[in-house]
């Protein structure tokens, strides 16, 4: 106990000298003490903070077998960050209510990567000259809209198309577009759902958007893969975009030539919550914090950063929207009847560190799609194409060539 309580306090002082935590920390009003057992002695203040009342003192306590976990820098599945350790880790308590635990999910996030070792950045400077941004007016039947998308490979090669994640944007593929390999064989196409990234809202729905319907998001792919890609393409989608992918080969799959569904999720409800778009919370810091939680512990701090500032950029309540399909629209049971990997090949792909879309989710709704293909990635989470991008074309690329040869591409 007294090792666990030595070590807790060496990551505590290291954190109150990191300064993307004390950032993050400054101006809370809550304290953030973490605790060892059972014993209050056994207290260790992370953050000192403005307690004004009991409730406002958030207390992190768990068992010391647990404590070992979350401090090993290679933890398993469920230890690896605040908000997967207070889901999953045997015997965590928070003590706190829940608009507190929101305001300070920043610097838990934070404090959780100190925790395991992850203190410095490497920064790498990504090459996206092959990468070029254009607008393209798309009509979407009831209304027209202007979307911005980038490309990247062979002019005239087949296309591959990439949905992004909820709440986020196409810069997420940006590695996977910049790859020498995949553009001497695809027309890469990514594109910023209205609303996002690039891309402004709807007109008149600024503001106003109450939540993206499934017919609305495959209203827009088509759109896209008729107006933009000019016919099948193979659908590249992770997430949200996975969960499309699948609804769009499903509903339509003449616009289809394969898909390679990432993280796709089987029915993920309980991940919209009223605190995404809390007037008490900032959204800039607690929705990037939201799902940096699910990221492997083996992605570099420089990745984590990367993959949270796309969110911390997102329009008002659009993550929020967008959880509307993921989280209370799309059912794989329901959703995806009739879907069969013989006309083109469908391929699933999930991290094992990914608690909103589960190996063992994504493997049910292979199971439930004729032919398909799955494979758990052990190393990564819920955004492999940010958190490790070569080592998930260690995987994507088989799968690639398996639709390839399915369709006869040559």
């Amino acid at each position: 106990m007294k090792a666990i309580v030595q070590e807790l306090r060496a990551a505590a002082a290291l954190a109150q000298q990191d300064s993307e935590f004390i950032s993050a920390a400054r101006g809370l009003p809550c304290a953030i003490w973490l605790q060892a057992g059972a014993d209050p002695e056994d207290r260790v203040p992370a953050w000192a903070g403005q307690p004004a009342a009991p409730s406002q003192c958030l207390v992190i306590s768990a068992p010391p077998d647990t404590w070992r976990k979350l401090l090993d820098p290679a933890p398993p599945p469920g230890y690896h960050s605040f908000t997967a350790a207070h889901r999953q880790a045997h015997g965590l308590r928070v003590k706190g209510d829940a608009l507190a635990i929101a305001q300070a999910l920043h610097p838990l996030e934070r404090l959780f990567e100190i925790l395991r070792g992850q203190l410095h950045a490497a920064p790498a400077l990504l090459d996206r000259s092959a990468i070029a941004g254009h607008y393209a007016t798309v009509d979407l039947g009831a209304a027209s809209t202007s979307l911005y998308y980038e490309t990247s490979g062979l002019a005239d090669g087949p296309p591959l198309l990439m949905l992004h994640t909820a709440g986020a944007d196409s810069r997420q593929y940006h590695a996977l577009m910049a790859d020498p390999g995949l553009r001497r064989q695809w027309r890469m196409i990514a594109f910023d759902m209205p609303g996002h990234g690039r891309s402004m809202p709807l007109p008149g729905q600024a503001w106003t958007e109450t939540g993206l319907t499934r017919d609305a998001y495959l209203r827009t792919c088509l759109a896209v893969i008729r107006q933009v890609a000019g016919g099948p393409a193979v659908l590249l989608g992770c997430s949200m975009g996975a969960a499309m992918a699948l609804v769009a080969a499903a509903r339509s799959p003449d616009d289809v030539a394969g898909v390679v569904a990432l993280e796709a999720p089987w029915k993920a409800t309980g991940r919209r919550t009223p605190m995404l778009c809390h007037p008490q919370v900032n959204q800039a810091a607690h929705n990037p914090a939201y799902v940096r939680g699910l990221m492997g512990p083996a992605a570099t701090l420089e990745a984590r950063r990367d993959a949270a500032w796309i969110y911390a950029q997102g329009g008002f309540n659009v993550y929020a929207n967008d959880l509307w399909f993921y989280s209370e629209d799309f059912d794989a049971a329901e959703h995806l009847a009739g879907l069969e990997a013989r006309r083109f090949g469908v391929s699933l792909l999930t991290g094992a560190y990914d608690y909103s879309a589960s190996p063992e989710d994504s493997r049910r709704v292979a199971a439930r799609i004729p032919g398909a293909r799955f494979t758990a990635m052990p190393e990564l989470g819920h955004f492999p194409m940010v958190e490790d991008p070569q080592r998930l074309l260690d995987y994507l690329r088989p799968e690639l060539d398996h639709i390839r040869t399915a369709r006869g591409i040559a």
